[in-house]
């Protein structure tokens, strides 16, 4: 069994649908496996996110918090940051507008960053 980490960086590429998330949902297994206890996911290159997506990142987060972890989300371009605060989960999710804003907050040793 693996020491944890305390974060994880995923930084999804592309779009946020049902056709495009088996990579990214492997990496966001992985951190469970590992116990990580708080991942960051990196908007920064999503184009695009449609209610599957939503639905996959509310999933996540369910089921971080039943491992005793957090979710966090940084740097949404404007269509994400809409598709959030429409659906009311700027209350669900804590949103930073970069890396740096996040670290402020928990700091970043044991940081592992997942890119693609």
């Amino acid at each position: 069994m693996s020491t944890p980490s305390t974060i994880k960086v995923l930084q999804p590429v592309g779009v946020l649908t049902a056709g495009a998330i088996q990579e990214f949902l492997e990496e966001f297994n992985q951190c469970l496996e590992e116990r990580v206890k708080h991942v960051l996911i990196d908007l920064s290159k999503i184009n695009f996110i449609d209610s599957y997506g939503l639905g996959l990142l509310v999933s996540m987060h369910a089921k971080m918090r039943l491992a005793g972890g957090s979710i966090h989300l940084s740097s949404p371009n404007d269509q994400a940051r809409c598709l959030l605060e429409i659906t009311d989960m700027e209350k669900v999710f804590e949103i930073f507008s970069d890396h740096l804003e996040f670290y402020a907050r928990y700091g970043n040793s044991n940081l592992a960053v997942l890119v693609e």
